[in-house]
């Protein structure tokens, strides 16, 4: 097997931060790029990358032991690492949000749903964990294909 050095080195310092996001290939690059150089982590966060992001804490209803995972995972990160914030990110044209049933959300418009599921989360975040700050965001692209990503409300 070939071994491979890095330039990288580990962070010593705490992280304070959690973010989660989807797992899709296509918006990895500016997901990477807003955390680090518009929100200025500087690669110091924790992160839960999966399908459909922070979804998962809203499944209760209809897939249960993914949001019995999602919840699992999100003590574990919180409570291990001292985390005070969490970043939610959903994104356009989402694969998940394709396959999940429509009855599902009271919109049929998929950005809508979405930031429904963003608020719903941050609701049971909040009620679960006071102390945590948690944000919402939603990135989107234009027809060059450029990402650009925005806070959500509510």
């Amino acid at each position: 097997m070939p071994s491979f050095q890095l330039s990288s080195t580990m962070h010593e310092a705490d992280a304070e931060v959690l973010a989660v996001h989807c797992s899709d290939h296509r918006f990895q690059a500016g997901f990477y790029e807003f955390l680090n150089l518009k929100l200025n982590l500087d690669e110091n966060y924790d992160l839960l990358v999966l399908p459909g992001g922070p979804q998962c804490l809203t499944l209760v209803e209809y897939l249960p032991k993914f949001s019995w995972a999602g919840w699992k995972w999100f003590r574990y990160l919180v409570e291990a690492h001292d985390l005070k914030r969490l970043i939610l990110i959903q994104h356009q044209d989402c694969g998940w949000y394709k396959e999940l049933p429509g009855h599902l959300h009271t919109s049929p418009e998929p950005r809508q749903r979405q930031e429904q599921d963003l608020r719903r989360a941050r609701t049971a975040l909040v009620r679960e964990r006071p102390e945590l700050s948690v944000e919402l965001y939603y990135a989107g692209y234009d027809a060059s294909q450029h990402i650009t990503i925005e806070g959500v409300a509510g």
